[in-house]
């Protein structure tokens, strides 16, 4: 099974993700981010930079080329999931994070679209501007947030309209009763949508 994770930015997709591969360490995690940064890498900028800074026409050539090694080493695996965002912010506006060429290179069977209070996402985002020093290409309120959230939506049925793939929306508007009892219910829900091991 090939799944596409996507959350916004500050969203804590890599601690679900991380609870994903303790319950099910054969399940293979790729993060797109990855391959992208390993790209700009090339060119001297940071993965925000890249995302920001390099005109339409080469950034639709690269995201061609690091579909097609997403999909080269997706394929040594039964069960996988990519972790990526379905748009990302550049100044001319809104920019589709999975289009049609994408979606047909890694071919998904979901999107599971992970979404939060955006008054966590706020806190989780401001903590990376103090800690890490990381300015992300994201907004900086909680209705801006809130606006992201509706965006990704629309983003992610789009992309999904391109192979009729399934969309499934893990909404946690919830208080947490302990540290990341978020992101253990969605590792659980995300295990369960790829069945028993075999």
């Amino acid at each position: 099974m090939r799944m596409i994770v996507a959350g916004l930015k500050g969203s804590g997709k890599t601690t679900v993700l991380k609870y994903v591969s303790h319950k099910r360490p054969d399940i293979k995690i790729l993060n797109a981010g990855d391959f992208f940064a390993k790209v700009f890498e090339k060119y001297g900028l940071s993965r925000d930079q890249g995302d920001l800074g390099i005109p339409r026409d080469r950034y639709v050539n690269i995201q061609k080329e690091i579909f097609r090694a997403i999909n080269r080493e997706a394929r040594k695996y039964k069960d996988v999931i990519i972790d990526t965002h379905v748009f990302l912010t550049k100044k001319e506006g809104y920019y589709p994070g999975l289009p049609e060429f994408a979606m047909k290179e890694i071919n998904p069977d979901i999107i599971v679209v992970l979404e939060y209070d955006p008054k966590m996402i706020l806190k989780r985002r401001e903590k990376d501007i103090k800690e890490i020093g990381r300015q992300r290409s994201a907004e900086l309120t909680v209705e801006g947030i809130e606006k992201e959230q509706a965006i990704q939506r629309g983003f992610a049925f789009a992309s999904a309209a391109f192979t009729a793939t399934a969309v499934k929306i893990i909404s946690r508007f919830e208080k947490e009763k302990r540290e990341f009892e978020h992101a253990e219910k969605n590792a659980e829900e995300i295990v369960k949508l790829f069945g028993n091991q075999s």
